[in-house]
């Protein structure tokens, strides 16, 4: 469980680095390791060894297939964030609840605001979207998000997925390019 509060901008910088820098010393092992095996093998160990690490702790070894879905689902938090820094800086700071953490994925501290987030292939893979703005109707908060990182959508609000109040955002999908 990983609950961090972010009082401003500047932190989510220094946290999406640290994701960035775990993403680089899994690349380094899998570049080596691609080099060395064959197919099978290579694929054997992206799904069952550690050839990652934890995204906010890159001292931690971790399964590469958690790391991707960690890490990609913490980059759309970060991003979620960066939004309601603009859209509600009287909110701040935010707490986001990260992976199994109880409560919102991210929550005001002063519990006017709640978002889920998530990172998919598609909104509507298996219900998620659906299932997050449920999650988030069931909250006592004024201000109701949900946000997705999900290929295929522009970057910024999608009003015809909102109902019930819930504002939902379709976050860039985090390259270099």
């Amino acid at each position: 469980m990983k609950s961090l509060i972010v009082q401003n901008p500047t932190e989510l910088a220094t946290l999406k680095n640290t994701v960035i820098e775990s993403m680089q010393l899994s690349s380094d092992n899998l570049e080596k390791l691609a080099k060395e095996s064959p197919p099978l093998d290579l694929f054997s160990s992206m799904k069952f060894s550690k050839l990652g690490f934890d995204p906010l702790a890159p001292e931690r070894p971790l399964n590469l297939i958690e790391q991707i879905n960690q890490s990609f689902t913490y980059l759309a938090s970060f991003l979620a964030v960066e939004i309601l820094f603009v859209e509600h800086p009287d909110l701040a700071p935010f707490k986001l609840n990260l992976g199994t953490a109880a409560g919102a994925d991210i929550e005001s501290q002063c519990k006017k605001l709640s978002a889920e987030v998530f990172a998919s292939v598609t909104p509507t893979n298996n219900q998620k979207l659906k299932n997050d703005i449920n999650k988030v109707l069931l909250t006592d908060s004024i201000f109701k998000y949900s946000f997705f990182m999900c290929p295929g959508f522009k970057a910024g609000r999608q009003a015809n997925y909102e109902r019930e109040g819930v504002k939902v955002w379709a976050l860039e999908i985090c390259t270099t390019q």
